[in-house]
C-alpha cells in the first residue's frame, strides 16, 4: 500500500496536469497592478532521488528516455574515478528510482566517420586538378626508417595512447551534450595529464544509448581542430537534420516504372518483411545534428573563450565568434530558439557575472529546385551582451558624486554552475540557474571555496502559438511589459512535506552536473553529485522542478 504522502502527492500532480491537458481556448491575461511591494518570486520544489552514494565532482550527465547517464568525475583531487556509465532510472509515476552500471565496451560497428564520409570541398577539388598524377609518383621503393628515427605514431606517445583506445580513458573535466539517443563527449583531464587536458585530435566520443557501447568521430582531414580543454561547456542541437534526399533513379520502361521496388520490398497490402527490415536505415548511423563547445582550461595553464561546433554528418570543426569578456572556465551555456546563452565562469582570479551574453544561430539552406536540405549551422552575426538596467542614485552627501545602481535583482556572480532550460506551463519557457561557486577557494582546486544554494529564472521569448504567445501579444498591444529578459528570484520548497530531505534541499554546493528531463518533465531539472563547502565530494541525486 502506497503511503498517504504519495497518494496525495499523485492526486495533486494529476489535477495540476489537467489544464495541460485538455483543450482551451487562450485567454485574455489578467493586468496585475502595479504599486505592489516586494521583489516578484516563483515557486519551485526538490526532490531527493533514493539511490546508492556515487560521490563525484566534475563529471557529467545526461538524460535520454527517461534514464540519466552519469560518466566520469574524480573523488580525489585530479584522480578520475573510472570510465563505467552509470545508470539512473529517474522516478516516474509510483515507481521509484533504480541504478546500474554499464562497463566500457566499444561498437561492433564501424566508425561512423568512415560510413558517412564528408563531401568533398573546393579544396579538395582545386588540389586533385593542380596535382600531376604522373610526376609525383616514386617508382622506387620507399627507404626504410632508421632505427633511432621516431615513426610519425610514436612521435607523440601521450596523443597516440588515447587515440588507439576504442573507449574513452577514465577522465574529468569534459563536457557532454545529447543528439537523438546518443551522447557526445569531448576533453577532459586523464590520470596521466591530470594538470593538462587530454589532447585526442578533435575526437569525439559517442554513447550509444540504446546499445550501451562507445564509438567515435575523427574529424575529417582537412577540418580545423579545437584546442584540448577541460572544465567547459557544451552544448547540442539536432540541426542540420533534414538533408537532401538522393533522386530516385529514372526507369528505363514503363513496366519497370510501374512496378517500382515491389520486387524489393512488397505491396502494402503484402510487404516483404525480411527486405523491409534489410533496406530499412537508421538516421543515426549516418549522423546529424551540431555539437558546441565553449572556453575551458587549455595547456600551460591558459583559458580560453572561444566557441567551436562540431558537424556530426560531415565530421567537421568550425569555429565560431567568441564570447565576450575575459577567458574563463566553469561557464555555464544553454541554448535555446537557437539562441546561445552564456552566464557567469571563472578568469583565474575571481568568479564573473553581472551580464548574460547571447549569440544568435541560423541554419544554412540550399534550394536547387531538384532538391533542398539543410547544411550546417553557423552565427549570425556577434554576441549580444545583456546587462541589468540601472539609474542614478542620490549621493548621501554633498561631497560625493550619484551612482549608478542596478533596479533589478540579478543572480550573483558564479562558476561551475547549471543552466538549463525548461518548459513551464502555457508555453513559457525559462533559464533556470542554480547553484555553483561563489568564491574560489586559497588551496585552489584541492579545497573548496564558498558556494550558491539559490535558484534564478530568466524568461525568454515563449513557444509560438500557445497561450502563453498570446498573452506576451496582447500585453505588448496594451503597453505592458510582458515579463521577458528579465531574473526572477525562485523560491523553492520540498516535494513532498513529510520527507525531511526533500525540506533540507540540496544545500550550497558547485561542480555539478545537471540535465533537464526532457519529455519526461519539461518543467525539471535533475542535479547529481558536486562538491560541498567542507571539501566533501557528494554523491546524491536531486529534481528539481519549476512551478
Amino acid at each position: 500500500m502506497e503511503s498517504f504522502a504519495k497518494l496525495k502527492r499523485r492526486g495533486t500532480d494529476l489535477l495540476s496536469s489537467l489544464p495541460n491537458n485538455l483543450p482551451s481556448m487562450p485567454h485574455l491575461p489578467h493586468l496585475q497592478r502595479s504599486g505592489g511591494g516586494g521583489s516578484p518570486t516563483m515557486k519551485g520544489t526538490w526532490q531527493h532521488i533514493s539511490i546508492p552514494p556515487l560521490p563525484r565532482s566534475s563529471h557529467s550527465i545526461d538524460v535520454v528516455a527517461g534514464n540519466a547517464y552519469i560518466f566520469g568525475g574524480e573523488v580525489e583531487s585530479r584522480k578520475p574515478v573510472d570510465n563505467d556509465m552509470h545508470v539512473i532510472v529517474l522516478p516516474s509515476s509510483s515507481a521509484s528510482a533504480d541504478y546500474y552500471a554499464v562497463k566500457a565496451k566499444p561498437s561492433s560497428k564501424q566508425q561512423l566517420a568512415e560510413k558517412s564520409p564528408a563531401p568533398i570541398t573546393e579544396e579538395d577539388e582545386t588540389e586533385a586538378q593542380l596535382k600531376d598524377p604522373l610526376s609525383d609518383v616514386d617508382l622506387s621503393s620507399p627507404p626504410l626508417p632508421e632505427a633511432d628515427e621516431p615513426s610519425s605514431a610514436t612521435s607523440d606517445k601521450g596523443k597516440t595512447k588515447s587515440l588507439d583506445s576504442q573507449v574513452p580513458c577514465p577522465r574529468m573535466g569534459h563536457a557532454t551534450a545529447v543528439i537523438g539517443s546518443r551522447i557526445f563527449l569531448f576533453g577532459g583531464r586523464s590520470a596521466e595529464s591530470s594538470s593538462e587536458p587530454l589532447d585526442e585530435g578533435g575526437r569525439v566520443w559517442v554513447f550509444e544509448t540504446k546499445t550501451h557501447t562507445w564509438s567515435y568521430l575523427d574529424p575529417y582531414r582537412n577540418s580545423p581542430v579545437p584546442p584540448p580543454r577541460s572544465y567547459f561547456a557544451a552544448v547540442a542541437t539536432d540541426k542540420p537534420r533534414d538533408f537532401a534526399i538522393k533522386p530516385l533513379r529514372r526507369a528505363s520502361s514503363w513496366k519497370e516504372w510501374a512496378e517500382g521496388d515491389s520486387a524489393e520490398i512488397g505491396i502494402p497490402q503484402r510487404p516483404i518483411a525480411g527486405n523491409v527490415a534489410a533496406y530499412a536505415t537508421d538516421e543515426e548511423d549516418a549522423g546529424f545534428g551540431t555539437f558546441i563547445i565553449h572556453g575551458g582550461c587549455t595547456a600551460g595553464g591558459g583559458r580560453t573563450g572561444d566557441v567551436w561546433a562540431f558537424d556530426v554528418r560531415s565530421c567537421t570543426w568550425k569555429e565560431l565568434p567568441s564570447a565576450p569578456g575575459p577567458a574563463r572556465g566553469g561557464a555555464a551555456l544553454a541554448l535555446a530558439k537557437s539562441r546561445l546563452y552564456r552566464y557567469g565562469g571563472y578568469d583565474g582570479t575571481q568568479e564573473l557575472g553581472g551580464q548574460l551574453d547571447v549569440l544568435e544561430l541560423a541554419l544554412d539552406e540550399f534550394d536547387d529546385r531538384v532538391s533542398r536540405g539543410e547544411i550546417g549551422v553557423f552565427a549570425r552575426g556577434d554576441w549580444q551582451t545583456l546587462v541589468p538596467p540601472v539609474t542614478s542614485a542620490p549621493p548621501p552627501s554633498t561631497e560625493e558624486t550619484a551612482k549608478l545602481v542596478p533596479t533589478e535583482e540579478w543572480p550573483g556572480n558564479r562558476s561551475v554552475s547549471s543552466l538549463e532550460l525548461v518548459l513551464a506551463g502555457s508555453g513559457r519557457e525559462y533559464l533556470v540557474l542554480m547553484l555553483g561557486e561563489q568564491s574560489p577557494s586559497s588551496e585552489g582546486h584541492a579545497g573548496a571555496g564558498r558556494f550558491w544554494d539559490d535558484v534564478w529564472a530568466f524568461q525568454i521569448p515563449p513557444v509560438g502559438m500557445t497561450a502563453a504567445s498570446v498573452t506576451d501579444a496582447f500585453l505588448q498591444a496594451v503597453g505592458r511589459k510582458t515579463g521577458e529578459g528579465k531574473w526572477t528570484r525562485v523560491t523553492p520548497g520540498p516535494y513532498e512535506e513529510e520527507v525531511a530531505l526533500d525540506v533540507q534541499g540540496p544545500g550550497p554546493r558547485g561542480w555539478i552536473a545537471s540535465a533537464p528531463l526532457g519529455d519526461l518533465e519539461e518543467n525539471a531539472i535533475l542535479i547529481f553529485g558536486g562538491l560541498s563547502e567542507n571539501n566533501t565530494r557528494l554523491g546524491d541525486g536531486w529534481i528539481f522542478r519549476l512551478e
